[in-house]
């Protein structure tokens, strides 16, 4: 039998993360990473909250005290259909999308002005990692409302991408990386454009020891984030990871005795870092039943 996608959630290690989910849902139905009753340290955020419920439903699992999760999730809009920030706005409205739930007000008005104010179309002066992660956190809320992306604006936006590639296929400032060239390939699609097979190489000089994906091609820096940037480049060309089996390595030693992974080998767990974690592993899982397929392996 073909070994399934979903064999990873079987792991002890997955449920171990799942545990560690569980542990930082806080009284008020939020989450918090560094939840900590002794202390009564019980602040829910919208990112962990985000990633919290983002992780439960990757694993199939239900997220516990929904109602009240819903309620805290709803209680951070403003009364304009706004939020204090993007980032906030986005994990919040994207949690509640999970959930199977609405703002309690049109959040489009919100997703209009930042999408006029924060400069997507033209980021002269702008740090080149932070115009792709929120340009793409815009067009994901935008999909995700049904808000049309004007011709004009995908087109000046195409053209600041455009002008990011590097001869070498990567993009980043002061140098190409991993992670923003992440970043513009995932803006590219969002934008229904295709990304430059050039990526594709630029990926695959950053694939090598001793971890399995390196933050650029001559240096050994690597994180969860980094090792998820690689797979998911990977997977949008269908190409598979050379050494899967160091890339798992490294997930497995970011893991801590919590059950939460921390972004490097022994740092703290954290909400978000085990969501990259467990997108990780299902990445790799899925490549697993891919080659069992080709093969007919059981």
């Amino acid at each position: 039998m073909t070994r399934a996608n979903s064999d990873f959630r079987q792991e002890d290690a997955v449920e171990a993360c799942y545990q560690y989910v569980l542990s930082r849902q806080t009284p008020e139905g939020g989450f918090c990473f560094y939840r900590y009753l002794p202390w009564g340290i019980e602040e829910p955020n919208a990112k962990d909250s985000y990633a919290a419920v983002s992780i439960l439903k990757l694993l199939g699992r239900t997220v516990p005290h929904v109602e009240k999760c819903t309620e805290w999730l709803l209680a951070q809009q403003e009364s304009d259909g706004g939020y204090p920030t993007l980032v906030i706005g986005h994990a919040v409205l994207k949690a509640l999308r999970i959930i199977g739930a609405e703002p309690l007000h049109d959040p489009r008005p919100f997703l209009h002005k930042i999408m006029q104010n924060q400069g997507f179309t033209d980021p002269t002066g702008l740090e080149v990692s932070g115009w792709l992660t929120n340009a793409l956190r815009c067009v994901e809320l935008c999909r995700e409302f049904a808000i049309a992306i004007s011709e004009r604006t995908s087109g000046e936006m195409e053209g600041w991408l455009g002008r990011l590639w590097g001869e070498d296929g990567g993009v980043g400032t002061p140098g190409p990386n991993l992670l923003d060239t992440d970043s513009a390939v995932e803006l590219t699609v969002g934008l229904a454009l295709s990304a430059p097979h050039q990526a594709l190489n630029y990926v695959r000089r950053c694939e090598d020891l001793p971890f399995g994906f390196n933050l650029t091609p001559n240096s050994t820096a690597c994180s969860l984030e980094v090792q998820r940037a690689g797979l998911k480049v990977l997977d949008y060309f269908h190409a598979s990871p050379r050494q899967p089996s160091l890339i798992r390595s490294y997930a497995a030693d970011c893991q801590t005795e919590l059950g939460g992974f921390g972004r490097t080998p022994g740092a703290i767990a954290g909400l978000s870092e085990s969501l990259c974690a467990m997108e990780i592993l299902s990445m790799l899982a899925q490549g697993d039943a891919q080659a069992a397929d080709l093969t007919g392996g059981s």
